[in-house]
C-alpha cells in the first residue's frame, strides 16, 4: 500500500506519568533511548516515512528523537494546536494533514515494544482490501489500528479523548483482526510504574 500514511500520536499530556514521559529514557535493543524513539524504531523499519503528531511545544522532544534515530528526513512532525483537547483532535489533525493517503495505520507514541513484523502484516491486510484492521494478542485487541480511505471523514471528525474507538465500535462488521505473537500491541506506558515494570522486564535474563 504505497500511499498508506503511518501516523503515530505523540501529543498527549502525560498527566498520569507526572512529566514528559515520551522523553523518559528507556532500554532497548540499541541501548537507552527515549520512549518515543524506542516506539518509532519499528515504524521506521517498516515504512519509508512516518507522520508523528506532537503538541506545539515539541522542539526538545523532536531534537532528542532526531539525534537518537538519525532519521530526520523520514519523520514528518505535525504540531497540533488543539492537542490538549484530547487524542481525538490529534488523530483528526494527523489525517487532515495526509489528504492523499489511501489509508492510515494509527499508533501511539508510548507503545515501545510493537514488532516491525506486526506493522508490516497490518499494512499488508489494508493493501489487500480490508477497510478496518486491528491486531489481537492473547485474545485481546490492541494497537495500532488500520483504516482505509472509507474512514477519512469520520477520522477527521474525531474529538476528545476517545480517539477512533467509537468509529471501530460503530463498524464492527468491517473489522478484521490479525492474531499476532506480539505482546507489544497491548502494552503502553501510562505511569511511572509501567515504565519501571518495562525496565525490569527488559533487564531480566
Amino acid at each position: 500500500m504505497p500511499d498508506l500514511s503511518p501516523i503515530v500520536l505523540a501529543a498527549g499530556r502525560s498527566s498520569r506519568f507526572g512529566g514528559p514521559k515520551l522523553m523518559q529514557p528507556l532500554t532497548g535493543d540499541r541501548g537507552a533511548m527515549c520512549v518515543l524513539s524506542q516506539a518509532l524504531q519499528p515504524w521506521l523499519t517498516s515504512f519509508p516515512n512516518v507522520w508523528v503528531v506532537v503538541p506545539p511545544e515539541h522542539k526538545a522532544l523532536r531534537a532528542q528523537v532526531e539525534q537518537e534515530l538519525d532519521a530526520a528526513d523520514r519523520i514528518h512532525w505535525l504540531a497540533c494546536d488543539q492537542s490538549a483537547s484530547g487524542m481525538g483532535h490529534s488523530l483528526a489533525f494527523g489525517v487532515a494533514q495526509t489528504p492523499h493517503a489511501s489509508g492510515w495505520l494509527i499508533g501511539l507514541g508510548d507503545m515501545p515494544d510493537i514488532h516491525a513484523s506486526t506493522l508490516q502484516s497490518l499494512a499488508e491486510k489494508l493493501a489487500s482490501g480490508h477497510a478496518l484492521i486491528a491486531p489481537v494478542h492473547a485474545g485481546k485487541r490492541g494497537h495500532p489500528v488500520g483504516f482505509n480511505a472509507l474512514f477519512r471523514q469520520p477520522l477527521m471528525a474525531c474529538q476528545g479523548d476517545q480517539g477512533a474507538r467509537q468509529i471501530v465500535q460503530d463498524h464492527m462488521e468491517l473489522l478484521v483482526t490479525l492474531d499476532v505473537d506480539d505482546a507489544g500491541v497491548l502494552f503502553d506506558i501510562d505511569t511511572v510504574a509501567d515504565w519501571q515494570r518495562r525496565e525490569l522486564a527488559f533487564a531480566a535474563p
